[in-house]
């Protein structure tokens, strides 16, 4: 019932990240479901290509100018007049350099500046958060087979361990469980008018909301342009291990932000967002006998339909299916749906 919504239908949205692949999948799930959206966008040409790439909603999408997220006076006047905030806006790069200045210090400070900037205002209800399945894996305790893991496990790693960090996957991963510890740490010090609700998605794929702000297939968002790469990588090529064995559809992840947004009950909680167990021999073998003969016959052929991987953690979502309402697309609808979209974009 949209009574009992949290955050009005017809209200304001402020999105964070809203050009990106997992962001303008939030944003037309927003407008599709009579929201209006306000885009936290770092050039006025990105703002024009979003809006361009949803004009069918007119001016129910509108952007503002915020070259960094951690600017709290500019977040502070975009934030007027929203009734909710979501929260995208985090690095996922591994060629850094500086951890700290380059992965750590925006998540952290991107995170405190939201959360400051919704206590600005008191339009805004609740303020969901995209933490990540690294917030929640702890990586020193390796594939740990016949574990479960939940919204109710974090990664151990502290600011310190990502700064000291020996490579940058670990600093990311730190990057992760600090900005979402911020958002934690403000609701429990500061009690706030508004709640918050955080998502832990593992692998992200699927297929883009649009291919409008798509400049090159080289600008893939890091997950997608893996599984381009390998769908295009010839028969014979082997087919390469699965780094991280679970997944959800970014169209799913989507419709989790939404929910997160609106139902009452998800109030200061947490969510697991994954559909489950994947492999990418799996993903080859999917591609292959689903793609027209032109495209499969380029995805590697590896060992059809036997799972090589060593056995691995799993994972639960059952209180994002209970609470949310989300359902899971199988891994096939997500890749099809991506390369496919692909080919078409460059044909």
């Amino acid at each position: 019932m949209t009574l009992d919504w949290t955050i009005p239908k017809g209200t304001v949205v402020l999105v964070t990240g809203g050009t990106g692949f997992i962001g303008a999948h939030c944003i037309q799930v927003l407008l599709e479901n009579g929201f209006r959206v306000k885009a936290a966008v770092r050039s006025k040409t990105k703002g024009e290509q979003l809006v361009k790439s949803f004009n069918k909603y007119e001016s129910a999408l509108t952007f503002g100018i915020i070259e960094d997220v951690s600017d709290y006076y500019s977040l502070v006047r975009l934030a007027e007049g929203c009734s909710g905030i979501l929260h995208l806006a985090s690095p996922y790069t591994y060629a850094v350099k500086d951890f700290a200045k380059e992965l750590l210090d925006p998540a952290l400070k991107g995170t405190q500046t939201v959360m400051e900037a919704a206590a600005a205002h008191k339009s805004i209800k609740r303020v969901v958060i995209t933490s990540s399945f690294a917030a929640v894996f702890d990586a020193t305790k390796g594939l740990q087979p016949n574990v479960v893991l939940t919204e109710e496990d974090f990664s151990p790693l502290t600011y310190e361990d990502g700064v000291n960090a020996s490579d940058p996957a670990v600093a990311y991963r730190a990057s992760k469980i600090v900005g979402e510890r911020a958002a934690w740490d403000f609701i429990s010090q500061r009690k706030p008018s508004f709640d918050i609700s955080v998502l832990c998605p593992p692998m992200v794929y699927g297929p883009l909301a649009t291919t409008e702000l798509l400049s090159s297939l080289d600008n893939l968002n890091f997950s997608n342009l893996t599984i381009w790469k390998m769908a295009t990588s010839g028969s014979a090529t082997p087919v390469p291990p699965t780094k991280g064995p679970v997944y959800v559809d970014v169209r799913d992840l989507a419709f989790a932000h939404f929910r997160a947004l609106v139902v009452p009950e998800a109030a200061n909680q947490r969510f697991m967002v994954s559909a489950g167990d994947y492999s990418n021999q799996q993903i080859c073998d999917d591609l292959r006998d689903n793609l027209s003969t032109s495209r499969a016959k380029h995805v590697p052929i590896g060992t059809p339909y036997q799972n090589t991987e060593p056995e691995h953690f799993t994972t639960d979502s059952s209180k994002a299916i209970e609470i949310l309402g989300v359902t899971f697309r199988p891994i096939k609808d997500s890749v099809l749906d991506l390369v496919n979209q692909l080919y078409s974009y460059i044909e």
